[in-house]
């Protein structure tokens, strides 16, 4: 009996000492998500119109560059390839603050405008003191744009096409908008594809 109250104190502190360890990381990892601006919260659900209607600036972007090192968050430099809200075709734009943008990549982007930011320390290799918008809704407000082959159709020119990435969990389309793979299909995060023609045409038909 002895011998295993001894074993039972073991585990107990076993177990203590884990949890203990667990929570200070997490803890750790919130405090330098705090550091770097970004606090984590579950997205809102929003209907395409809405989601344009909160934007201060909606366009499809191409990312040229991005600074991780001299902001306190990720700052990417874009060119506006086609403006439908906020900003004009060839201006230069810098928003953030998520990381895992692809550069060189292009993107639908629903922006809220924020506080110019200021490179730490003033260092003289970063963009400077720039204006600057975010990403909101936890970054879904932030749409890659790829060619796929995932689409309907009988044969591959139909099956490809370019394809905008819709977390349709959290940002929701028009009813009867074709998405791939279906709704009743799991996917990461929630997200799908959409023809990048029907994207456009969606957005260009929501009341201004």
């Amino acid at each position: 009996m002895a011998a295993v109250s001894s074993i039972s104190k073991r585990v107990v502190s076993v177990l203590v000492v884990g949890i203990s360890a667990h929570l200070a990381v997490a803890q750790r990892s919130q405090a330098e998500i705090a550091a770097n601006g970004i606090t984590i919260s579950e997205p809102g659900v929003y209907q395409l119109a809405d989601l344009y209607k909160h934007s201060d600036i909606v366009a499809s972007v191409k990312i040229v560059s991005g600074d991780t090192e001299h902001y306190d968050g990720a700052v990417y430099k874009a060119e506006v390839v086609k403006n439908f809200k906020g900003s004009t075709s060839g201006e230069t734009i810098y928003f953030g603050p998520y990381v895992g943008e692809r550069l060189g990549r292009e993107y639908f982007v629903f922006l809220q405008n924020a506080d110019a930011v200021v490179p730490k320390g003033g260092s003289a290799t970063s963009y400077g003191k720039v204006r600057y918008s975010r990403v909101f809704n936890e970054g879904y407000s932030s749409m890659e744009i790829a060619y796929k082959c995932i689409f309907d159709g009988h044969d591959v020119s139909q099956k490809c096409d370019h394809g905008v990435r819709v977390c349709t969990d959290y940002i929701k389309l028009p009813v009867n908008t074709p998405i791939f793979p279906p709704t009743d299909e799991d996917t990461p995060f929630g997200c799908r594809w959409v023809r990048k023609t029907l994207f456009v045409t969606l957005l260009e038909s929501v009341p201004k």
